[in-house]
């Protein structure tokens, strides 16, 4: 829903400037806008006789196809944008080779589907919908959604479980912590969406599961990650279990960051169920029709 704070013109433009920053640096055949969160940031400076001012932030979600797509590009493309606009535009990008969305399985297709018939062209040529056969995708995969969404959250429960947080393996419980992180946004991505993202990076994920539905910043905030040790938690790899030691992070740091997984999993639960269990009843509606 558009609000004063972000009219079609404020939208139409910050499209435009972030359009030209890509353009910059990837070849582009399509570009989809599908999303934004807005949020405002005052200050106050009492030394300048109260001077005060308030920065607007737009976040976008954008679909973006190109037939060249360099390594690590999705994190270097999201930075630049962040960096040339000042911090103004972030973006959580899908991008992908237009051969990749011909060869995805038919199943898979939903939430592209949604995108390139709902969402707004921004740049480029609209794309062609008769190679990704559109019209001829199969009914809802229920039951595959709900058995890929619980299993992954019943890895989160697990993990988490199992993340007995203990001086002398605290990596390990970092790992299993970062995991069950994973495991149900993933779930929570998959089951609102149809859509299994490929790109892993924590924050990422994260605001593909605010573009689903939101979360209250006292039970999880993305200003989590702006913290340093948090961070390295939330984004611990697995990589590290070879080499680091198992003094890395402090109980306190771990205590917090299982405290904040446990809340995610206990708010989001609910509200997957329930989406999952409105998925089946309007497939059974339809069946009955």
């Amino acid at each position: 829903m558009l609000t004063n704070l972000h009219p079609p013109k404020v939208i139409e433009f910050a499209l435009s400037q972030i359009t030209e920053i890509l353009k910059k640096h990837i070849e582009i055949t399509s570009l989809y806008y599908f999303g934004m969160q807005s949020s405002a940031q005052g200050t106050h400076n009492s030394l300048n006789n109260g001077a005060s001012k308030q920065q607007q932030h737009y976040h976008f979600y954008l679909l973006l196809l190109s037939k060249h797509i360099s390594t690590n590009a999705l994190a270097n493309l999201s930075d630049i944008v962040r960096q040339d606009s000042g911090g103004k535009y972030t973006v959580s990008l899908l991008l992908y080779m237009p051969k990749q969305l011909i060869a995805a399985s038919d199943h898979h297709k939903y939430f592209f589907c949604k995108i390139i018939q709902s969402g707004g062209l921004v740049e480029g040529s609209p794309f062609e919908l008769a190679p990704l056969q559109l019209s001829q995708i199969p009914k809802l995969d229920i039951k595959g959604i709900t058995n890929y969404t619980q299993d992954r959250i019943a890895i989160a429960k697990h993990c988490l479980h199992l993340s007995d947080i203990k001086e002398n393996a605290s990596i390990l419980s970092a790992h299993l912590i970062r995991l069950s992180f994973e495991q149900l946004r993933l779930s929570t991505i998959y089951a609102f969406l149809n859509y299994h993202p490929q790109h892993y990076h924590p924050l990422y994920l994260f605001k593909l599961v605010l573009f689903c539905h939101e979360i209250p910043p006292n039970i999880f905030s993305e200003h989590l990650f702006e913290q340093s040790l948090l961070k390295s938690i939330f984004c611990f790899h697995h990589t590290e279990l070879r080499y680091r030691s198992s003094a890395l992070f402090s109980s306190a740091d771990l205590h917090m960051a299982y405290f904040y997984s446990q809340c995610l999993l206990d708010y989001l639960l609910p509200i997957v169920n329930h989406h999952l269990q409105t998925l089946k009843t309007a497939s059974h509606e339809n069946e009955k029709t």
